[in-house]
Formats: C-alpha cells, structure tokens, sequence
C-alpha cells in the first residue's frame, strides 16, 4: 500500500461560520491575514493617492475590491503553492524583461573592458629594490 499526505491536505482549514449561523459560502483562514492586508493597501491606497472620501459607498467599494482581489489571490494558492511564492511570481512576471516593439530601436551596450596601463610611469613587474 502507498501511503502519502493526502491525510495531511484533509483537515478542513474553512471558517464556515458561528455555530448555528453557517455561512452560504466557505472562507479560508489563510484568505483572513491576506484580505485583512489587501484591505489595508487598498484603503490607503484610496484615501492618500486617490482622495477618495470616506463614506458608506466608498467602504463598500474597497471591501468590494479587496475581495475580488484576494479571491484572485486565494486561487492559485494551496498547501503546496504559498501565497509568498504566488506573489513573488506575480512580481517577477511584471519585472521580466519584454522583447522590444516593432519598429523600436534597439541599444546593445558592451561592458567596458578593464585595461592595463603600460605607459612610462606605470610600475614595473618586478620591484628592483625587494631583496630575492
């Protein structure tokens, strides 16, 4: 028999709810910390660069995006796929350098190559004066 850690992947890591009062749907403990985060980022991201004022529909609106957000997010992770390395993927698929457009002009730099001094005043191989 081959026994592997699908028993480890079982344990129901899902608030569902008080008890009595379940919700219609399933939230992950993980989506809490990182929806709690996605909040956050979003909020100050409205009031300090965009100027959102603070008010009812404007509260709706950043929990509406932090959840679309983080339900993103929670897709792609599982035990196996972290949210750390889902985010440092994102992160490196937008700093990956793109092939350059139709008609761009391309610049190739060569690093410079470090050259010897071999002009009068440059220092001889071997020092005269050192004992042998």
């Amino acid at each position: 028999m081959i026994d592997n850690d699908d028993l480890l992947h079982r344990v129901d890591r899902h608030y569902l709810g008080p008890t009595g009062f379940t919700f219609p749907f399933r939230l992950r403990y993980a989506a809490f910390g990182l929806g709690s985060a996605v909040f956050v980022t979003v909020f100050v991201v409205a009031r300090v660069i965009v100027h959102v004022p603070l008010g009812f529909r404007s509260l709706a609106l950043m929990v509406v995006i932090t959840v679309v957000l983080t339900a993103k997010v929670t897709k792609y992770v599982n035990a196996d796929r972290t949210i750390r390395s889902v985010l440092r993927a994102a992160w490196n698929d937008l700093n990956a350098p793109r092939p350059p457009k139709p008609g761009q002009t391309v610049v190739f730099r060569l690093p410079a190559l470090p050259r010897a001094d071999r002009g009068a005043h440059a220092r001889p191989l071997i020092d005269e004066e050192s004992p042998r």
